[in-house]
C-alpha cells in the first residue's frame, strides 16, 4: 500500500515530458531558481537596509544561518535515513542527476530557499513576497523534477523558519538587531 506522500510525488513525477514548458518551468525552479532567490535577497538587503551596518549585518547573517539549518538538516538526515526517490523507485522520471543520493529528508534546496525568505521577512526587508513566490517555485521543481518527496520539502520549511528564528532571537539577545 502506498502511502499518500508517495501518491502525490507520483502525481506531480508523472507530468514530466506531457509539455516542454512545465518540464522547463519545473526544472528551472528544481535546479536555478535558488540562485535567484539569492540575488533577490543581495537585492532586498541593498535596497531596504536603512543604514550600512544593517546592509553587512544581513548579508553576514545569511551564511550563518545557512550553516546552521545545513547542520541541523544534515543531523535530521542521518537519523531519518530516506533515499532519493530514484533509489526507492528506479521506473521514476528524474529531470536531472542531484549531488547527493543518500539523503532525500529534508531538501536542502527548500530549506535554503524558505530561509531566505524568513530572513528577509524577519528584517523587514522590501519584496519578500517575490521571495516567497519563489521558494515556492524551487520547492515545487524538487518534487516535479523526481528528486524529492513532498514531504522532504515540508521538512525543509521547518528547518528553515526553526533556524531562521533562532538566529534572529540570538541576533535580539545581543543587541544586534536595531
Amino acid at each position: 500500500m502506498m502511502n499518500l506522500n508517495t501518491k502525490i510525488f507520483l502525481k506531480i513525477n508523472n507530468l514530466i515530458g506531457k509539455s516542454k514548458i512545465m518540464d522547463a518551468f519545473g526544472r528551472a525552479g528544481g535546479e536555478f531558481v535558488i540562485f535567484g532567490c539569492i540575488g533577490w535577497y543581495f537585492v532586498s538587503v541593498l535596497v531596504g537596509a536603512s543604514a550600512l551596518e544593517k546592509a553587512y549585518l544581513y548579508l553576514a547573517v545569511l551564511p550563518v544561518a545557512w550553516i546552521f539549518a545545513w547542520a541541523l538538516d544534515l543531523a535530521i538526515a542521518f537519523l531519518v535515513r530516506e533515499n532519493r526517490p530514484q533509489i526507492q523507485m528506479p521506473e521514476i522520471k528524474q529531470m536531472f542527476k542531484p549531488m547527493m543520493s543518500w539523503k532525500s529528508f529534508p531538501s536542502d534546496h527548500a530549506m535554503s530557499a524558505f530561509l531566505i525568505f524568513f530572513l528577509a521577512l524577519l528584517f523587514g526587508l522590501p519584496f519578500v513576497s517575490g521571495l516567497f513566490i519563489l521558494a515556492l517555485w524551487v520547492s515545487w521543481g524538487r518534487v516535479y523534477c523526481g528528486v524529492h518527496y513532498p514531504l522532504d520539502i515540508l521538512a525543509g520549511f521547518l528547518t528553515a523558519l526553526v533556524s531562521s528564528l533562532f538566529i534572529y532571537y540570538c541576533l535580539l539577545a545581543l543587541n544586534l538587531i536595531f
